[in-house]
Order: structure tokens, then sequence, then C-alpha cells
């Protein structure tokens, strides 16, 4: 396959709602603050979390949409949970209903996030908890998923 799996699913059926795939993971620093990315799409804050490819798993999705957001190599310490009850519409006008599986992860090798950012990410900056409540930028999912993360309860049929 030539193009990913999103171009070839929207080539075919536009910007039509589709159910995609996604996974990511929770990181946090020695004082338990959680690090969010500014997403570049739509200027929000958000677990950096990714689209599943064809033949990959959702924790090698996790794992390598993290490097590509974040910089950081990562491996998962534990499963955290699968939210499936979402919808989101994208600026360029697509419409998903999103699967996202969240782990917790552990860098492999120091962090550093100063400097860090793309076209996917314009800022990287870690987070309490007291923070993120007061952010207007995060969905109504990553606030679900960043919630139960904190409260170390995760309930089942999101």
């Amino acid at each position: 396959m030539t193009q990913d799996y999103i171009s070839c699913i929207r080539s075919k059926v536009g910007h039509d709602k589709v159910i995609l795939t996604f996974a990511g993971g929770i990181l946090t620093d020695k004082d338990g603050r959680v690090l969010l990315q500014l997403r570049g799409d739509k200027k929000t804050w958000a677990i950096p979390s990714g689209t599943m490819e064809l033949g990959e798993s959702t924790l090698d999705t996790a794992k390598r949409e993290f490097f590509e957001e974040t910089g950081i190599k990562v491996q998962a310490t534990r499963f955290l949970n699968v939210y499936s009850n979402f919808e989101e519409v994208y600026p360029n006008g697509d419409k998903v209903q999103t699967v996202v599986f969240i782990y917790e992860l552990a860098a492999v090798s120091p962090v550093n996030i100063a400097n860090f950012h793309n076209e996917e990410t314009l800022h990287l900056r870690f987070f309490s908890k007291e923070e993120i409540e007061k952010l207007d930028s995060v969905s109504d999912k990553h606030r679900l998923m960043l919630t139960e993360y904190f409260a170390d309860s995760f309930a089942l049929g999101h």
C-alpha cells in the first residue's frame, strides 16, 4: 500500500463518518504531571495519540504515534482503557467515531521536550491535574481519559 490507511479510506468515502481505531498514551514526569501536546490541526491540548495503520497492534500504534508527536521513545507499563463512544469532525470536514486504546507509558531514556515541535505538535508541556481542570481547550474525550487516569478508576463502556 503506497498511501496511509486514512488516506486510502478517505479516497473511497470522502468526509463521510467512519469508525477509526486510535491508540495513545499517558506519560508523567517525576511530579506526576501528564504530558500533553498542543495539536497542530485543532489547536487543542491532547494526549499524544494517533490512528492505527494496517498490520499494527494498538500497542505498536501507541508507541509509534507517541514518538512521532513527542520525539520520546516509550514502553507501556499498563493498559488503561478503551474509549469508543465519541464522535469528532476534523477541521478538513472528515467525520469519525473513534475507538481509542490508552496505555500508561514510561520513557526509555531521559525526556527533553524543550524544543520539540512539528506539523502535528505545536508545543509539549507537562500539566498537573489542577492545571488540566482549568484548560478550556481539552476535548470531552481527552478530559474523561485524564479524569479517570488521575482517579486511577476506569469505567467500562465509554
